[in-house]
């Protein structure tokens, strides 16, 4: 207040004039960005929309519990001239309004999980905050008509905050356990009114995704369903096409997003619709009144301009809330199952022609290790400060996933619950957790190669393992794409497209490694990537004086300026030697007992890379394709369910959805075959004992299934 004092007298007059209005503009400003940008960060990765939300998310609780602040305060000093008392008595008015944006829009409760545990502090801000409203709203008490018209704002702005501390609530942990057993109820209900024709349109998808959720939700609280839930759900997944399987997860995703970051728990329940009809009507009638009633003249002009933007934007907001609500997946999930009425049928049926946008990404992040590694090192400073984690953002680009890549992901996790189908071992856990560990060495294994490659899979670190083949990788396609459209699939597609896949899933692993490490299966630190880091560098700026070793020059040649063509001379003569090369080193066990000692990821890319190019082109795109997908799975399967329900929030990630088709596959270690649990567990008779009679019968059919129970 003291450097207030010293400012000119007209720059404190504006201060003063100005401070209580530009806190309530700030305030509706925020809450228009959170109402338009809210939602859209569901389906768009764009950092620059995750950091306008996240700005808008926490500012806007703050703006307008000062907002509310420095009206108590200046309805305290309220005993001047009848024409400030009228303005003080309009801006009063403004506190239900602020009550209103403190309880925010429906498409955004919470940024992030964490936000829905701290519920309690929601709860002790809405009494606080209420009270101070009313303090506000007493100090202003008077006959006229506006202290009348501003009961029902409050009453809307109370529901409103109510709302968000509500949906909060049971949007937490503990609510979401407590309702888990439910979730199976409704699980086992919904894939019972599935129809047995495979899935054709979006009304199927819809259904799908809804009964899916059920299952999702579960076992995203770390509770383990019974095996019946894994072969129900795994027989429904299975009918779909690729493309119709990721359709089914996208709009699963979205419901699951819609539980945890947004009003959804509430607004599509019955209680949640009446409550919105009754506050649309007290927002409309309060605006009518006011039009009607209030004489303007009697309050600023820019006093009236205010209120009637806070009034539009109120309207604005109950409007964006019903057309939101009527456009959603949930509105149509409940028609297709209201459906019995020729109403609804219709409405159904004019609703699914509008256009529907996007419900995630189809985007997969990438990232490669040769394009930052050929720049110095960042300045020393930059990682004191935290910067360089930025830096290594800027090297993220984004691939859109097609139809291609989702087709080779669903064959290979398909074929992987064939195989345990076919094995008759659903209900050997430990088998079930040998398909999901095999992070390569599945395939390698399939092919009689596991041997000669054992050294960078099952023997080496995940981390390790994925350096190695991202840095092979590049290697070979940098060496065979010129010669692509020269090589030919039995199916007389060219090999290119083999080499693109690769190469996206490959960067997109080190994307994980790299930029999301807590995703990976240990949540992996920094110091394997550094490292190469550090000796890729080391290989770029070198200089040809120095004395390298042999693995070390090939790859500087490989690796090296940017304005050396494929056609160089070196470049082609270092080709040719990796590709004549023989294993000399791979059978003996001297490099395997000299790389894990030594700990180099680069001499392990040129053995790698000379192990590679030794096969047919074909054979060799084939198998680090494969490879690669089954990295993928195994990242998925290992990667804790709170990082995927972090990534709802950032445009999806590739892995939640393969995580999801495994775990509706039947591909994941959360399921156990427990009869006497599982009959508890979905009997209709809940909190029934029952009879032991009734188990025995239930272990004689078990038996009779070919079924041990332990």
């Amino acid at each position: 207040m003291t450097m207030l004092k010293k400012l000119p007298e007209e720059v404190l007059n504006l201060w003063n004039n100005w401070e209580i209005r530009g806190m309530v503009l700030l305030s509706l400003l925020l809450q228009t960005i959170l109402i338009i940008f809210g939602s859209w960060r569901k389906t768009n990765a764009r950092s620059w929309i995750r950091m306008l939300v996240w700005s808008a998310y926490l500012s806007a609780d703050v703006v307008a519990t000062v907002a509310l602040g420095n009206l108590a305060k200046s309805q305290g000093d309220s005993s001047g001239a009848s024409s400030e008392n009228a303005n003080n008595s309009i801006q009063a008015f403004w506190a239900p309004f602020l009550l209103l944006h403190l309880g925010g829009p429906d498409t955004i409760t919470a940024y992030s999980i964490e936000d829905n545990e701290l519920w309690l502090r929601h709860l002790l801000g809405l009494v606080f905050q209420v009270g101070v409203a009313f303090y506000v709203f007493s100090r202003s008490w008077g006959s006229g008509i506006l202290t009348f018209i501003a009961i029902p704002m409050f009453v809307v702005g109370i529901a409103k905050y109510a709302e968000r501390t509500w949906v909060l609530r049971s949007s937490c942990s503990k609510s979401l356990k407590n309702s888990s057993l439910s979730d199976i109820w409704c699980f086992n209900c919904r894939t019972r009114i599935l129809s047995e024709t495979p899935p054709q349109d979006q009304r199927d998808y819809l259904l799908q995704a809804n009964a899916f959720s059920y299952i999702s939700k579960f076992v995203m609280q770390n509770l383990v369903p019974g095996i019946r839930s894994l072969i129900t759900s795994r027989e429904l997944i299975s009918k779909n096409e690729a493309d119709g399987a990721f359709k089914v997860v996208e709009v699963e995703l979205g419901l699951i997003y819609d539980m945890l970051y947004t009003k959804a728990p509430l607004i599509y329940s019955r209680a949640g619709i009446i409550l919105r009809c009754i506050s649309s009507l007290l927002s409309a009638t309060t605006f009518i009144t006011f039009q009607v009633k209030i004489d303007k003249h009697d309050y600023s002009t820019t006093d009236i301009a205010i209120t009637y933007l806070l009034f539009a934007a109120a309207v604005f907001l109950e409007f964006y809330a019903f057309l939101c609500l009527v456009l959603s997946d949930w509105t149509m999930i409940w028609l297709i199952y209201k459906g019995g009425n020729a109403l609804t049928s219709a409405i159904y049926s004019q609703l699914r022609k509008l256009p529907r946008s996007k419900r995630w990404s189809r985007s997969i992040s990438q990232y490669s290790l040769i394009s930052p590694s050929i720049e110095r090192e960042p300045p020393k400073f930059l990682e004191i400060l935290g910067i360089d984690e930025m830096m290594r953002q800027m090297h993220v680009y984004r691939k859109d996933l097609n139809g291609e890549q989702q087709g080779l992901i669903f064959k290979h996790l398909r074929e992987k619950a064939e195989k345990i189908k076919e094995d008759l071992n659903v209900f050997d856990k430990n088998h079930r957790s040998k398909i999901i560990g095999q992070r390569g060495d599945g395939v390698l294994e399939r092919e009689g190669l596991l041997r000669e490659y054992k050294w960078c899979t099952t023997e080496v670190e995940f981390s390790r393992s994925i350096l190695v083949w991202h840095l092979a990788t590049d290697i070979c396609y940098r060496a065979d794409m010129k010669e692509a459209d020269a090589y030919l699939n039995e199916d007389g597609s060219s090999v290119s497209s083999e080499y693109e896949t690769s190469r996206c899933l490959s960067e997109y692993m080190m994307y994980l490694l790299v930029i999301r490490p807590n995703m990976l299966s240990k949540g992996f630190g920094d110091e394997v990537y550094l490292d190469t880091l550090e000796e890729l560098r080391d290989l770029k700026y070198r200089g040809d004086d120095y004395e390298e070793e042999e693995y070390q020059r090939n790859l500087r040649e490989l690796w090296g300026p940017k304005d050396r063509g494929r056609d160089d001379e070196g470049y082609q003569r270092t080709l040719r030697e990796l590709r004549n090369s023989e294993s000399r080193v791979y059978d003996d066990g001297w490099f395997q007992r000299e790389w894990k000692t030594e700990k180099s990821v680069v001499r392990g890319v040129d053995v790698l890379a000379r192990q590679l190019l030794l096969l047919e082109p074909e054979k060799r795109w084939w198998m680090i394709k494969e490879v690669w997908v089954e990295m993928v799975a195994y990242a998925a399967a290992h990667c804790p369910w709170k990082e995927h329900t972090h990534q709802l929030r950032r445009g999806g990630e590739l892995l939640t959805y393969v995580s999801l088709l495994m775990l509706h596959l039947g591909l994941t270690e959360q399921y156990e075959f427990n009869v006497y649990e599982d009959v508890d567990r979905y009997s209709i008779f809940s909190g029934v004992s029952i009879p032991k009679i009734l188990l025995k019968y239930v272990d004689r059919y078990c038996i009779f299934l070919g079924v041990r129970i332990k």
